[in-house]
């Protein structure tokens, strides 16, 4: 009898054991649910800024040089001097202009003297036109002659064509200079010009005088006002891109020509949608967010916008009132029970204020 039983129990032990090897998916195990914080998509105000990197030039710059061949008489600045126009710079010899100034001033005043004898013997035509034509040909000759010295004596007294900062010296008194000798540069940089690119898609965005804000790293704590100055008719065929120049106010001359800026442009707002960057996940190059319905959540796929300092704009895919997950995406996945821990609606309201009032 004993043995009996011991046959039984045998055999209900292994017909259990071969149950739980052979039927797995009889054993259902319910998953735990993620702890997860919400938030309510709301309409929000975006404040669309386009960004750009440029570099800054000078409002005007020129290299200071000598028109003619001769010896320095003077200099009148010192490096990196600020100077106004009309400012003499550098004075040339004029000594041999001067005298020769004087000998054309003698021919003109005797060729005029020779034009009125002969005047007075054509009006009594006792000499004939001809000879009264080669007089007044020799005076105008003359007078050509010391409008010529006296344009050479003139580009003798180098003066700065603008206001500005001159650069370094390169000549130095009794120096020969050239014709093409560079003395010194000149820059005006009370303004900067800033050229950049912006995406064809923003071509009827961008529009004169609109204004823009630079900033540099090189002066942190600084916002410096603009405006767009010209926009090129052309849109290059190799970028996709307009080239914009902008001019930048710079009275107290923090920047300098050379330094690069970023250039922020203002764009019109718009009513919109705005998620935390967090909320988001993406695979390859598709993005999408979990979509709370009650207890699950569902995959949404987006359309993604803008972003700026971890705020992302939703061009499609969201609905406002939906309810997404902000904290706790990284294990759920399509159908995922969650419990909601926290809604982060107001805050996240919050932090969209003190963004844009930043701005």
């Amino acid at each position: 009898m004993n043995r009996f039983w011991q046959y039984g129990l045998a055999a209900v032990v292994f017909i259990a054991v071969a149950v739980y090897v052979i039927k797995p998916k009889a054993r259902k195990i319910r998953p735990s649910a993620e702890s997860v914080t919400t938030l309510t998509v709301s309409p929000s105000k975006i404040s669309t800024v386009l960004e750009s990197i440029g570099t800054a030039v000078s409002n005007e710059c020129v290299d200071i040089k000598s028109n003619v061949t001769e010896k320095i008489e003077s200099v009148h600045f010192s490096d990196c001097e600020y100077v106004k126009q009309g400012q003499v710079l550098v004075q040339l010899n004029i000594k041999k202009k001067l005298a020769e100034k004087k000998q054309i001033e003698a021919e003109v005043q005797l060729q005029e003297r020779e034009v009125k004898r002969l005047s007075a013997l054509k009006s009594k035509k006792v000499i004939q036109t001809r000879d009264y034509d080669n007089q007044c040909s020799a005076l105008s000759k003359a007078e050509a002659q010391l409008e010529k010295v006296n344009a050479e004596i003139e580009e003798s007294t180098i003066s700065a064509p603008f206001e500005g900062f001159l650069g370094m010296r390169q000549i130095s008194p009794g120096a020969l200079v050239t014709s093409g000798t560079i003395i010194t540069t000149l820059d005006d940089v009370k303004k900067l010009k800033v050229d950049f690119s912006v995406p064809e898609k923003y071509n009827s965005l961008i529009t004169l005088h609109s204004k823009i804000t630079a900033t540099s790293t090189a002066v942190p704590d600084r916002k410096f006002t603009g405006e767009i100055s010209a926009v090129v008719p052309r849109v290059s065929t190799t970028s996709r891109s307009i080239s914009v120049r902008g001019i930048i106010n710079n009275s107290d001359l923090k920047l300098r020509p050379g330094m690069m800026l970023q250039i922020m442009i203002p764009l019109k707002d718009k009513e919109g949608i705005r998620i935390p960057e967090k909320a988001i996940s993406s695979i390859g190059e598709k993005h999408f967010v979990f979509v709370a319905n009650g207890n699950k959540v569902e995959q949404r796929f987006v359309e993604t916008g803008d972003q700026t300092q971890g705020i992302v704009e939703i061009i499609s895919g969201l609905e406002i009132g939906e309810k997404i997950v902000n904290d706790g995406i990284i294990k759920l996945s399509n159908g995922s029970e969650i419990v909601i821990e926290k809604d982060d609606t107001e805050e996240f309201r919050e932090l969209l204020k003190q963004k844009d009032a930043s701005e």
